[in-house]
């Protein structure tokens, strides 16, 4: 029996959803791509959804998660911007296939993870994925080092300490680059009896937007 692939085509505008030419199109390439390289084709479409972010495109990031539980082989896809217009999306994209072991095919630039010449590519972005991470560490241990060189106090200079580790606001962060929403990580930290950052033993969508956006401005600043 063939393996699966995924070919996923994605049109933003309600003209493109209502006269179908774009998604017909890329179906067309798509099929014939992953069927010439021996799959049984599941197509996906996401219609009227924007490229911006992968959070509001409940197509694609299910199929993201059935590629990585080994429910499908391989990802199919017609352009880049069809899977993504952040670079870090497409970052944290290149990187899941690589860690979970699926084909990543992207027809308009010829990269194919399948290949050599993909593997190469591909191993230089997840490198890059695995450094932004490493910077973003980096960068928030110089932040806790200048405070303590420069005898900066919570609770009197800086506000009430938090309660929530580092770790907790990095697993934030790096669940949100799935593509988890709000909502998802305040029920996934609940059943784990995470304690929020006042020290409460419920998490709520709110709570970890909050958090969420208070560290990545702590990482910038």
């Amino acid at each position: 029996m063939a393996e699966i692939a995924y070919c996923y085509a994605r049109v933003s505008t309600q003209m493109q959803v209502e006269d179908g030419i774009s998604l017909d199109a890329q179906e067309r390439q798509l099929r014939f791509a992953a069927e010439m390289a021996g799959y049984e084709v599941v197509m996906l479409r996401e219609e009227g959804r924007s490229g911006k972010n992968i959070r509001n495109r409940p197509i694609l990031r299910q199929a993201l998660e059935d590629l990585d539980s080994g429910k499908a082989a391989a990802l199919y896809v017609t352009r880049l911007d069809r899977l993504a217009r952040s670079t870090q999306d497409f970052l944290s994209i290149v990187d899941r296939s690589q860690k979970k072991g699926w084909r990543l095919a992207l027809l308009d630039i010829g990269l194919d993870t399948a290949t050599p010449q993909g593997r190469f590519v591909v191993t230089i972005m997840a490198a890059m994925a695995e450094m932004e991470r490493g910077m973003i560490s980096e960068r928030a241990k110089d932040i806790h080092k200048d405070r303590r060189e420069t005898n900066k106090r919570w609770g009197i200079d800086l506000g009430p300490k938090p309660i929530i580790e580092e770790e907790i606001r990095l697993e934030i962060k790096r669940l949100r680059e799935k593509g988890m929403s709000y909502q998802a990580i305040a029920k996934n930290f609940n059943s784990r009896d995470i304690p929020t950052s006042n020290g409460g033993k419920e998490w709520y969508a709110s709570t970890v937007r909050h958090t969420y956006l208070s560290f990545l401005k702590s990482i910038q600043e």
